[in-house]
């Protein structure tokens, strides 16, 4: 073969090659934008996946928690909230028979939420105690009991704020010398959750 046809041959060669790899990088990915498409329904259902996996921590947030309990509510799944039972400061403010019908005590109390966060009124368990401190009695008082008229009826109580308690029990006569308040709410399955006992 002569040098010239031999030359023309290899430039013909390399010429084919330069053009072959300019076409490759002019021409745009066809699967690129599956990849892309696919890898951001990936990242939604990992998004998603999280959101379920912490779903009752979520609920409990005052940003999220109403419309996430409603797209819940919605598939049939009701969300238990993780509140903090021990955020609730409870005083006596003491339990008089005064001002209430024969038969009769008052017993009354302030619940203040100390948590960073808006959590529901607590039921109030108040156990009735003898001379000795054991338990005589215990009743599970909601909020719709103890609640003042004058208190708007809410199921949240805000961040750092007060509510005032007012109870009414049948007098336990004179073996009841003592009382306990404590705070307790529903938990999950049903039972009831309280701060300081079962």
């Amino acid at each position: 073969m002569p040098k010239d046809a031999g030359d023309a041959l290899q430039t013909n060669t390399v010429q084919q090659e330069a053009d072959a790899a300019i076409e490759l990088t002019t021409q745009p990915p066809r699967a690129g934008f599956a990849w892309k498409l696919g890898a951001g329904a990936l990242v939604v259902l990992l998004a998603l996946q999280i959101v379920n996996h912490y779903r009752d921590t979520l609920a409990s947030d005052p940003s999220v928690g109403r419309p996430l309990s409603s797209i819940y509510s919605a598939l049939g799944v009701k969300l238990a909230p993780r509140w903090n039972i021990h955020a609730y400061d409870v005083r006596q403010l003491g339990a008089s028979a005064a001002g209430a019908a024969d038969g009769q005590i008052v017993v009354r109390a302030s619940v203040k939420n100390t948590a960073s966060r808006a959590q529901p009124l607590p039921l109030l368990r108040v156990t009735l105690q003898d001379r000795f401190g054991n338990r005589i009695a215990a009743r599970d008082v909601p909020p719709s009991d103890y609640l003042p008229s004058s208190v708007a009826r809410t199921s949240l109580l805000a961040a750092g704020s007060r509510v005032d308690a007012t109870m009414v029990f049948v007098d336990p006569g004179p073996q009841a010398v003592g009382f306990e308040i404590d705070a307790c709410l529903h938990r999950q399955d049903g039972e009831v959750a309280c701060a300081h006992g079962p």
